[in-house]
């Protein structure tokens, strides 16, 4: 699923299986909480910066059937950024985690001409693992 909780609610709801990391809002807008070390992780381009920040995690399905992909940028090029990361280190990820649950947190930078140009992407986070998973 390639969207963030503020245009699908019902995603905060699913994100509450993750022990570690959640989208919340404020005043501010849209950010993501690490709640394992209390770090919050505000868009850079909030900032007029061109660079984003997402969540990319595997979440237990809704209806109990399995897990799911979720990448949520906290704007449009946080989730191509989310996208590129899992495509460029699809192997990496699959050797480490096989199909366990896990979260991090992704900071992409993107061509300031072209928005939909990723330049780079780098992890923020541990790979989080979840318990059970």
């Amino acid at each position: 699923m390639l969207t963030n909780p503020r245009l699908l609610p019902f995603l905060a709801q699913v994100m509450e299986a993750d022990p570690h990391l959640r989208y919340l809002v404020d005043a501010d807008g849209w950010y993501i909480h690490d709640v394992t070390t209390g770090q919050d992780h505000r868009s850079p381009r909030d900032r007029g910066e061109t660079a984003d920040y997402a969540y990319v995690g595997r979440l237990p399905r809704p209806d109990g059937k399995g897990t799911f992909l979720y990448l949520a940028g906290t704007h449009a090029q946080g989730t191509l950024g989310a996208a590129h990361f899992v495509t460029n280190n699809l192997a990496e990820l699959y050797k480490e985690l096989k199909n366990r649950r896990f979260s991090t947190v992704i900071k992409c930078v993107y061509d300031p001409k072209d928005r939909r140009k990723i330049l780079s992407t780098e992890r923020l986070t541990p790979l989080y693992r979840h318990d059970g998973a």
